[in-house]
């Protein structure tokens, strides 16, 4: 059997939000809450500001919020420079093994539902929807084939995990949805090689500025291949040599969404448990830097691949770089955004320890984007060995954040560019998204932090420096 392009539009096109479990829509919100505070983060960093200032010189119609940065575009260009803030944080949550993150459809979703003036419900249904179609195929897709030829799989499927979301957002039949699909695959994009770069946080905003575009065309009639996912010299075969797949869609409490992690380090997601295991060892016996002789990661043949910053230049090199997130453990440091800026990477006391960390590949291992464990041995300078097993982190749907812990992650980012009290109503409109008959006045509580001299406004509207 092989699911096709055609199987996979009927299934966005038919299944709705009242088949979901009351589990996966509050899964859902908190995936929500945690992404468009690190939207609101990411108005800060380089590479959101760079796409702000993009958007801001080619104007488009104001339908759509850029978070953080007080002005409205097109539906396009909005996700185009939202998703691109959110995974400039290194903050996107993840699944497993698909590989694939959340940062390029939530703020797709959301600009595209606020133009279109679509429901709360409407939007968590072409959020879950959008991310079952790119997630199912991507668990076999991203460890057998695609990332052995440098393709990133997140942004290649996540095109069309948007397109699907947004076919779902514009209420096409499911012939349009097979459009709007078939278009999205000749924008898809993303490479492994580009970590590490502005590109790789772009590549989000590519995929959701894409999905939303080849729908949009869809709707308007353009078409293409209708078979473009299946067969030889298809799409799946293309990207991974996997000409004929199956995969089933979710349905009830079994959505993709269900298994992605809540991220809390602003790093590479590959690193998460590694800084949990460090940071365990540490406190539990109360290891100093000063008295650390080495810390032995072993590691996967893909690994190093994606990991690969040992002194690391700048903050976008420092969110791949094991070394840099050892140091800040070891440190004992609050590990935040702060951190991973180029500041952080410059930071003498962490530069400091960066040769203590050893990488040790272990060529016997499957060649996957995370594999299942990191053994970790941490040795001090008088011989003593402290070891641990590093195979899940906090925040893993094994182990997941609670509703209070996305809610501090939300508010963390949005810290000093959103007011306390607009933080928490936006936190508290987003939770109750299901209820929301549109979104505008969270959109817009998210995205007017400052008046137009650069002074920000107060919750009471008081100006201030």
């Amino acid at each position: 059997m092989t699911t096709t392009t055609k199987q996979v539009a009927e299934y966005v096109h038919g299944m709705n939000v009242e088949q979901f479990d009351a589990e996966v829509v509050n899964k859902a919100k908190a995936l929500c809450v945690s992404a468009l505070g690190m939207t609101v983060a990411g108005s800060r960093i380089h590479a959101g500001q760079v796409l702000a200032s993009y958007a801001r010189g080619h104007g488009g119609h104001p339908h759509s919020s850029v978070l953080g940065a007080g002005f409205r575009t097109s539906a396009e260009l909005a996700a185009f420079v939202n998703a691109t803030a959110a995974h400039s944080t290194e903050l996107e949550d993840d699944s497993w093994p698909e590989s694939m993150y959340t940062c390029h459809i939530i703020p797709a979703v959301f600009a595209l539902g606020e133009e279109l003036k679509s429901t709360g419900k409407d939007i968590l249904e072409a959020f879950v929807l959008g991310y079952e179609v790119q997630a199912r195929p991507g668990m076999i897709l991203t460890d057998s084939g695609a990332t052995g030829r440098g393709w990133l799989t997140a942004p290649h499927l996540g095109t069309i995990g948007v397109a699907a979301a947004a076919a779902k957002l514009f209420k096409l039949d499911a012939k349009q949805t097979q459009m709007a699909i078939s278009l999205a695959v000749s924008q898809a994009s993303g490479s492994t090689r580009q970590m590490g770069t502005g590109a790789h946080l772009y590549e989000a905003g590519v995929a959701g500025r894409n999905g939303i575009n080849a729908a949009r065309l869809a709707k308007l009639g353009l078409t293409g291949v209708p078979d473009i996912l299946e067969g030889v010299r298809g799409y799946f075969d293309a990207l991974a040599g996997q000409p004929d797949i199956d995969f089933e869609l979710g349905t009830g409490k079994d959505f993709r969404v269900m298994q992605i992690g809540f991220k809390k380090y602003t790093a590479c997601y590959l690193m998460q448990r590694i800084i949990d295991g460090v940071i365990e060892l540490v406190n539990q016996h109360d290891i100093a830097a000063d008295d650390v002789e080495t810390v032995a990661v072993e590691v996967n043949p893909t690994f190093p691949e994606i990991i690969k910053f040992p002194e690391p230049k700048n903050g976008e090199e420092s969110r791949f770089s094991l070394h840099h997130c050892v140091a800040a453990a070891l440190m004992r440091e609050e590990i935040s955004v702060h951190t991973f800026t180029d500041e952080g990477a410059r930071d003498s006391r962490l530069k400091a320890q960066w040769h203590k960390t050893r990488i040790i590949v272990n060529p016997s291992w499957e060649r996957a984007i995370l594999g299942k464990m990191n053994p970790l041995t941490i040795t001090t300078k008088d011989g003593r060995q402290y070891h641990r097993v590093c195979v899940t982190s906090h925040g893993d749907p094994e182990d997941p954040l609670s509703d209070d812990e996305v809610k501090h992650k939300y508010l963390t980012c949005v810290e000093g560019i959103i007011c306390t009290e607009h933080a928490h109503r936006g936190a508290e409109l987003i939770f109750e998204l299901d209820t929301l008959n549109d979104v505008s006045e969270l959109m817009r509580l998210l995205t007017f932090p400052s008046s137009k001299d650069g002074t920000h406004t107060d919750c009471n509207g008081d100006m201030h420096g």
